[in-house]
């Protein structure tokens, strides 16, 4: 059995429930024991040594609207919000079915790289009363999910709170205002306007929540389609496209998303199998299928680089590597990690395949990681129990493309493959370091 590194002894997917007092008075939090990412002190200095190097290399440029800029490693949307228009930049987050940012009338508040949202600046501004918060359909459907009925404070106000992880969270008013994506616009869009902010969200505004779900942005907009390109390269911009201009650019492939009823706002994929080299695989057909009691299954992470495999499936691509390389392992423990080896010149491709047919064979950039200060080359994958996820690392360079009414998931190359497969990436793509999976609030917004 292959050894579990510190970063991932348990991978869980049972939700962080919350119920707390409204007008900020104190939260409290119950774990359904399966839960989430168990992220250790080892995983978080990881976590924060990825941000020192790509901000030694980091590079500031005008950013369109509709484009994701690289900022330490997060991959950020740039959009705006407001009559006139003011520009916010948000993390880009498929597993949260929530928009917030922080607002100009906080109490708590974070350092940003842009002007703080003025809701007072805004003529299209709305703060949800009471009548609101019973009446309006994204937000009753939203309480009507987990069966909570609306809270209010004394002044009429209705209240969010999102809890990302200890320390981590924001807190503030239900709003509506309107949202501009490029030359796309729409009005009463519903969003948290944060006024008590902690954490780390590296000097975004807030959360651009694209999970399937009322209260995302594709459902409100309604997209129902969007796509994005996590660009590996420091220096481009990755795209983010809605509607009719997510589309593949060439032939590419699908396969189909797949819902979970538990955890209905995720994105999960039918991962059959994997092949390292020109092996493929004999992983048990149960391992990626999804249980009725909500766990198992295989989905999609924007907010978390590296990939989660369960145990058995894990164990037999480690396995796997080990025998191609020949050559001294490394354990990988101190860095959060597990396989790493020294001095290595040529590593195995890695094929993933999913249901339908569909392959996406990887560059060695999607799934190995250099660690400058050591010289270890490690493997980007670690294995987990209770459900599987693919990080944004081993999505990187590959446009992606999500058709909810199809639910289907189609992808193909998106980057000109101007480096060897052969090269390493010494700056995966760093994590807001306490995140959790999956974002709550008040209610459950998936």
């Amino acid at each position: 059995m292959a050894k579990k590194s510190a970063l991932a002894i348990f991978l869980n997917l049972f939700l962080i429930f919350l119920h707390f007092s409204p007008c900020f008075s104190g939260i409290s939090t119950t774990n359904k024991s399966s839960g989430n990412i168990v992220q250790s002190a080892i995983a978080n200095q990881l976590q924060k040594s990825i941000k020192k190097q790509l901000q030694k290399n980091s590079q500031t440029s005008e950013i369109p609207n509709g484009e994701v800029p690289q900022s330490s490693g997060i991959y950020e949307v740039s959009f705006a919000i407001g009559t006139p228009p003011q520009n916010v930049t948000s993390i880009l987050d498929i597993s949260s079915g929530f928009i917030w940012t922080q607002c100009k009338t906080c109490d708590v508040c974070l350092n940003q790289t842009t002007p703080l949202y003025n809701p007072q600046s805004s003529s299209t501004y709305s703060n949800f009363s009471s009548p609101s918060c019973s009446s309006n359909s994204n937000y009753q459907a939203a309480c009507d999910n987990i069966g909570i009925t609306t809270d209010v404070c004394p002044d009429d106000s209705c209240n969010y709170t999102m809890v990302y992880d200890v320390g981590q969270n924001s807190s503030g008013l239900f709003a509506t205002d309107n949202f501009t994506f490029g030359s796309t616009s729409a009005p009463d869009i519903v969003f948290g306007c944060g006024l008590e902010n902690y954490g780390d969200y590296d000097n975004s505004s807030g959360i651009l929540g694209l999970a399937w779900g009322p209260l995302s942005v594709v459902s409100q907009f309604p997209f129902m389609r969007f796509s994005y390109c996590l660009s590996s390269d420091q220096r481009k911009h990755s795209p983010v496209n809605f509607g009719s201009l997510a589309k593949l650019q060439g032939s590419g492939q699908s396969t189909p998303l797949v819902r979970n009823a538990k955890y209905p706002g995720s994105y999960y994929i039918g991962l059959v199998n994997i092949t390292v080299g020109t092996t493929l695989l004999n992983i048990p057909s149960s391992t990626f299928e999804l249980q009725e009691d909500g766990t198992g299954g295989v989905y999609l992470l924007t907010t978390y680089p590296l990939t989660y495999l369960e145990e058995p499936a894990y164990g037999l691509v480690r396995q796997a590597f080990v025998s191609v390389m020949n050559q001294t392992t490394i354990n990988g423990t101190d860095l959060g990690l597990d396989l790493c080896f020294k001095n290595v010149t040529k590593w195995p491709s890695l094929t993933l395949h999913f249901d339908g047919g569909a392959t996406l064979k990887l560059k060695t950039v999607n799934y190995i990681y250099k660690d400058e200060d050591t010289g270890l080359q490690c493997l980007a994958i670690v294995p987990s129990s209770g459900a599987s996820a693919l990080g944004s690392l081993i999505q990187m360079d590959t446009n992606f493309v999500y058709d909810l009414n199809n639910k289907t998931i189609s992808f193909e190359k998106c980057f000109d493959d101007s480096t060897s497969t052969s090269s390493v990436i010494s700056n995966i793509p760093h994590l807001v370091t306490t995140m959790a999976l999956f974002l709550f609030c008040m209610f459950k917004f998936f």
